[in-house]
């Protein structure tokens, strides 16, 4: 079958592509990006000294080689046929052979006639793993064939039964088609069996074909540990392996090894990790699922590393509280090496290229292995040094020990003029309200119909620092939050008192949109990291300005609705009347301005016992738990 066209009109066609024409002709939905991308990876190289690189490589063309290597890894370890696997790359000229010796593709024919290795090689949706096997890694009927559409050209080899099977394919590209070379049979006598497929992927397929040798040879190093009853060859070099992942690997390097197992659901997963590895790279992850490299990691690794920081974190709490310290999730992150190995029933992954887990319960599996605070106090008493450096990164971070510069600094701020402040008169400053405004034009408003004595107005201009995590000399460096310091009288280091305050409440007044109320979240973020007794119930001090959200107006008089009571708004009763939606301040005239100060509507925010985690969960370093919360992980 060769491409079929229809002519719809001038502009348009219906084409009807043959499979070995679609895979070539759309890469991406079979095999992954054609576009070279940059990976953070191990490099093994040097065996006493293992480091990360940044590979650049091509998506689709590793996925090919791998596609090919898993049907080797599907008979050898999971099937449980044969020890030996032999890898072959020359990345010149981008050909590959993989060869294991396992039972061997049976030399038989089908009903048609066909052999099956002739099938299985030509053409899509056909294969042996769509039974319900739970243990292989290849269940589609996808691969093989795929990369064989996607070759200059490709050979299988198989020695089975007493007899020798070979046969090419190649792409004819004159006509478009897959040739299918007759396959030749003879007898062979030797007692060895196995397959073996050479291959070399073709440039009019692939315009860039990237594919570092050691990027090859590094992945097949970690698949070798990982099963070290297995004997791997690259290009004809045996990889070293020893008795277990975490020997063969991390032999000489301290390291924590926690497995989770659960023999009842054959699910296995195996987590090694080295703490500041690599501080200048930051967290570095990598996984085998089933022996593939999964570079995205999957809901075991996100669950692993969530479960396991804010574990070790509420173990630390007495500690923490004895060293008066208070150690985040980048303490003990920096610099982390993360290697998981996992073996599960059923594993499904993101795309065909693998790259992904995405089965939850691997992600149940780690919530129920971390529901055991002994896990922890192990940890600990078996990691001494791990725990030390977790509290002096705490240290330096919060920069303890430069305590007197960062005071001097900070007195230095709270002196300065502030051009853009317009400041209240009234001589009792607790009974001052200070107006932190989104913008120049809000700030006008509110001038227009303050009362001088009783309201200051700052606008903010630019964008809001997030402070989570960075040490005070950057937070005073700030033009915007030294502004709001020196208004306020707020000291860094300096618990705030009252009555020594140039204030007595803070209004936040922004637009009722998402950059609004991000705008308010960091601004809350700004004054509980320094300053959390502002946020006491008692004193109501940091306070959300509400502003009117509906405005309705008919001749002469105007109804507001805010934001809160929203739901009471119906505009089925109001005809007549002329609607205006204030989501920006700007939109605000100053009859709106002098309503809303007449009758304030404000939220008070103040630390009901969980502010801070709700703070460190927004704005803190962990981008995982983060979108666990939003849901974006599907956990």
């Amino acid at each position: 079958m060769t491409k079929k066209t229809t002519k719809i009109n001038n502009s348009e066609e219906f084409s009807e592509l043959t499979p070995f024409q679609h895979v070539r002709q759309r890469v991406p939905v079979y095999f992954g990006s054609v576009v070279k991308e940059l990976q953070n990876v191990l490099c093994f190289s040097d065996p006493d000294n293992i480091r990360i690189v940044t590979d650049a490589y091509v998506p689709a063309v590793f996925t090919c080689f791998r596609e090919i290597l898993d049907n080797s890894i599907d008979e050898v370890v999971s099937h449980g046929y044969g020890n030996t696997i032999k890898i072959g790359y020359n990345e010149k000229t981008s050909e590959f052979y993989v060869e294991d010796n396992g039972r061997g593709i049976p030399i038989t024919t089908n009903a048609s006639g066909e052999y099956i290795a002739t099938v299985a090689l030509s053409r899509l949706m056909a294969g042996r793993n769509f039974s319900n096997r739970q243990d292989s890694i290849g269940q589609n009927g996808i691969g093989a064939s795929g990369v064989n559409f996607c070759s200059e050209y490709f050979h299988v080899r198989v020695r089975r039964d007493g007899q020798e099977f070979f046969q090419e394919f190649g792409e004819d590209l004159k006509n478009d088609i897959l040739k299918i070379n007759d396959p030749e049979i003879i007898p062979y006598n030797g007692k060895d069996t196995g397959t073996r497929i050479d291959f070399k992927l073709s440039k009019k397929v692939f315009k860039d074909l990237t594919l570092p040798e050691q990027f090859i040879k590094d992945r097949m190093v970690e698949i070798a540990a990982a099963n070290p009853l297995i004997k791997f060859y690259f290009n004809d070099e045996l990889i070293q392996t020893k008795n277990s992942f975490d020997k063969s690997i991390l032999n000489k390097i301290k390291h924590i090894t926690l497995n989770v197992f659960n023999r009842e659901n054959k699910f296995k997963s195996s987590f090694y990790l080295v703490p500041y590895f690599n501080e200048d790279v930051g967290e570095h992850d990598e996984s085998l699922v089933n022996n593939i490299p999964t570079f995205k990691g999957g809901p075991q690794v996100d669950t692993f590393k969530r479960l396991f920081y804010n574990g070790l974190l509420n173990f630390l709490t007495k500690e923490s509280k004895k060293r008066k310290l208070t150690p985040n999730r980048s303490d003990m992150a920096s610099g982390m090496l993360l290697l998981n190995v996992t073996n599960m029933q059923r594993p499904d992954f993101d795309s065909q290229s693998k790259s992904r887990l995405i089965n939850s319960e691997a992600s149940e599996e780690i919530k129920l292995f971390f529901d055991n605070e002994e896990i922890f106090k192990k940890i600990v008493k078996e990691n001494p040094q791990y725990i030390e450096n977790i509290y002096k990164k705490c240290e330096d971070r919060t920069k303890k020990k430069d305590a007197s510069e960062i005071n001097k600094l900070a007195k230095k701020v709270s002196k300065i003029k502030v051009p853009s402040l317009m400041d209240a008169a009234g001589k009792n400053r607790q009974q001052c309200a200070l107006f932190i405004t989104e913008g120049q034009s809000a700030s006008g408003g509110v001038l227009a119909v303050r009362n001088p004595e009783l309201h200051g107005v700052i606008p903010l201009r630019g964008k809001v620092l997030n402070v989570n995590g960075l040490p005070p000399k950057k937070v005073l460096e700030n033009k915007i939050l030294q502004d709001i310091m020196a208004a306020l009288g707020l000291v860094i280091g300096k618990k705030a008192i009252l009555s020594e305050l140039n204030y007595g409440k803070v209004m936040i007044a922004t637009d009722e949109d998402q950059d609004g109320k991000n705008i308010r979240s960091l601004m809350i973020n700004f004054f509980y990291t320094f300053w959390p007794e502002l946020f006491d119930d008692k004193i109501s001090f940091i306070n959300i300005f509400m502003t009117p959200f509906i405005i309705a107006q008919k001749a002469k008089e105007r109804k507001y609705w805010y934001s809160y009571n929203y739901d009471e708004f119906n505009s089925e009763k109001l005809k007549g009347w002329n609607i205006t939606r204030a989501k920006g301040l700007g939109t605000l005239i100053e009859e709106d301005w002098k309503y809303a100060l007449d009758n304030p509507v404000t939220q008070s925010i103040v630390d009901d016992g969980n502010l801070k985690e709700a703070l460190d969960l927004i704005f803190g370093p962990d981008a995982d738990l983060r979108k666990d919360w939003m849901g974006i992980n599907g956990n």
